[in-house]
């Protein structure tokens, strides 16, 4: 009987810390189930199911009855990506506008970044106000900001023109929002809306190094020059890679400056796969070749993001 007891407390005490334990394992799991969750229905089950409508002849007259939809197999992607078509000819021409933008989008963006990190990180009054100050374009939102440069952008009453009227650069108003100088257009408006989130990066990674490496530079004659590029840029590395993915991912898919200033059809000279891709499917009602084509454009940026980061792998076990 009393061994039957003893035998009972211990097995009753096993099992107690089996379900402390399992609990103690399962709580982190639990907190983030919520957001597992979501992610679920916000991103896979959607990616999922552009990836099944793109090998199906889906349009308007078929919607309501999509199961039964013609299965075309790779037919869309065909005709997406193929310099033989029409669909195909623009879409590569919207790789190319894209690339282009973002080529200088990113560039000068992260130079004039660079630049105000520079003298951010210096001190002097009021300071933290000019950090705050310089955010208002990043965190204006979308609608407000470009509609605001397309007011700026307008070829008789906007602003650009009569000043560069007013000093003497051009002799007639340019047109900026239609034609050839429509991608500069969305260029210019996206780097004044994107250059202050580089500069606070690149602040925050400034922060990070340590002054007694300067200090020490500054006493073995280093220059202001060699200060930077020996130690600053080094330094900065980590961060310009993760700011480099951040903006290549984010400029490629492009959607509202480009709709916002040029509107739903921005011209051959501004098109993007975005706005391509959005006009196929909700315009043309084709959804099964713009499901094709996001599924294209979605592999060619993973692509890219692994030759990126394999790049800097590379590099760093050299270094």
């Amino acid at each position: 009987m009393m061994l039957a007891k003893i035998r009972g407390y211990f097995d009753n005490s096993l099992i107690h810390q089996l379900k402390h334990r399992t609990a103690k394992k399962s709580l982190p799991y639990m907190f983030i189930l919520p957001a597992l969750i979501g992610m679920l229905f916000v991103h896979i089950i959607p990616m999922l199911w552009g990836v099944v409508i793109s090998f199906l002849d889906l349009d308007i007259y078929n919607i309501t009855r999509w199961a039964s939809a013609p299965f075309v197999g790779l037919e869309n992607y065909t005709k997406g990506f193929s310099p033989v078509t029409t669909i195909g000819r623009m879409y590569f021409k919207s790789l190319f506008n894209v690339a282009y933008y973002s080529l200088l989008t990113i560039s000068i963006g992260y130079f004039l970044g660079l630049g105000a990190a520079l003298l951010l990180n210096r001190p002097f009054f009021g300071r933290t106000f000019i950090r705050g100050l310089i955010l208002i374009p990043f965190i204006t939102p979308d609608s407000v900001a470009y509609n605001f440069w397309r007011f700026i952008f307008q070829s008789r009453i906007g602003i650009l023109n009569k000043m560069l009227l007013d000093l003497g650069l051009i002799q007639e108003n340019i047109v900026w929002l239609v034609g050839q100088n429509s991608l500069y257009a969305v260029v210019i408006a996206s780097i004044w809306k994107g250059w202050p989130f580089a500069a606070l990066i690149l602040l925050a990674g400034l922060q990070t190094i340590p002054q007694e490496i300067y200090e020490a530079a500054r006493i073995d004659g280093a220059s202001a020059w060699q200060r930077f590029r020996y130690i600053t840029f080094q330094y900065l590395k980590p961060v310009t890679k993760t700011l480099m993915i951040m903006n290549i991912l984010w400029n490629f898919f492009a959607f509202n400056q480009f709709v916002v200033l040029l509107g739903r059809s921005p011209g051959k000279y501004a098109e993007v796969p975005s706005t391509l891709i959005m006009r196929q499917a909700f315009g043309h009602f084709k959804y099964g070749l713009g499901a094709a084509l996001s599924i294209i454009l979605m592999l060619i940026m993973l692509i890219i993001t692994i030759a990126y980061l394999y790049f800097f792998r590379i590099r760093a076990e050299r270094e």
